[in-house]
């Protein structure tokens, strides 16, 4: 389950620095966009540099009907749902020394595999009110990718550890991972978006595309931070309910080409 998963460098998703992005590296976007899918994809295996995969996200995204795609699940009770409980397990996993809290909100007790089941506790929840399993699938998704990041992609921890475990396991290196919330959840959403909307894919383009789809996310961040965040007291909590109402912009900024 932590293939193709990169550190993050980011920090302040939960205000505390100065971004909510996971990388900062230089453009992926420079191969023109007419042969990015066929370099990708070719006969010889397919090619793997990152300004190509890069150039297909840019691509995938750009396409009406695949922007228009990503801008509702965004929108979704489900996408923004658990974006907001990540925010509030972040509080519960770092400051709290047991699990009571959680109990308490989630019905969930310390024993054997509570991480998973607080995950499906939410997902359940959650899920009732989001119509469309597309939606539903690529949040939950999500929702583990970032949970398993702040136990150092432990999963057995996250399928057997108790309370304990993985209280001591957010400890270590949950700082991180909450810190920069904001890039590590867009990102996977936009990477799960991305891998439905292409072919199969090889262990290194899936690398490449997760790379493409985080750097595609952190460019977002950063017009984000620039264009409203602090603006009338908007908070990186309110990233995805900001792109919901700016829908031409948060469209605009998934085909917009990454500077250098």
């Amino acid at each position: 389950m932590g293939t193709g998963r990169f550190a993050g460098s980011g920090s302040g998703a939960l205000g505390r620095g100065s971004s909510g992005a996971r990388y900062s590296s230089a453009s992926t976007s420079t191969v023109a966009s007419g042969s990015a899918m066929a370099l990708f994809f070719g006969a010889a295996g397919g090619a793997s540099t990152q300004a190509v995969a890069g150039a297909v996200v840019r691509d995938t995204f750009g396409q009406r009907g695949v922007s228009e795609y990503i801008y509702k699940m965004i929108s979704s009770p489900a996408v923004q749902g658990m974006f907001e409980e990540l925010f509030t397990l972040s509080v519960l996993l770092l400051q709290n020394k047991t699990w009571d809290a959680i109990t308490k909100r989630y019905g969930v007790p310390d024993q054997p595999g509570c991480l998973a089941e607080l995950s499906t506790a939410i997902k359940r929840n959650l899920g009732a009110k989001e119509p469309l399993e597309a939606f539903r699938e690529i949040a939950g998704i999500s929702l583990d990718d970032v949970l398993l990041a702040a136990i150092g992609e432990d999963d057995d921890i996250f399928l057997d550890g108790n309370a304990g475990d993985v209280l001591n396991a957010a400890q270590k290196h949950g700082t991180k991972i909450f810190g920069s919330l904001s890039g590590y959840y867009l990102g996977s959403v936009l990477n799960r978006a991305a891998i439905r909307e292409v072919p199969p894919l090889s262990d290194q383009q899936k690398i490449s595309m997760q790379v493409a789809s985080q750097e595609r996310a952190d460019f977002i961040i950063r017009r984000f931070e620039r264009t409203y965040l602090s603006k009338e007291q908007t908070t990186y909590r309110q990233m995805l309910s900001t792109f919901q109402n700016n829908e031409d912009w948060f469209r605009d900024k998934l085909r917009e080409e990454i500077p250098a």
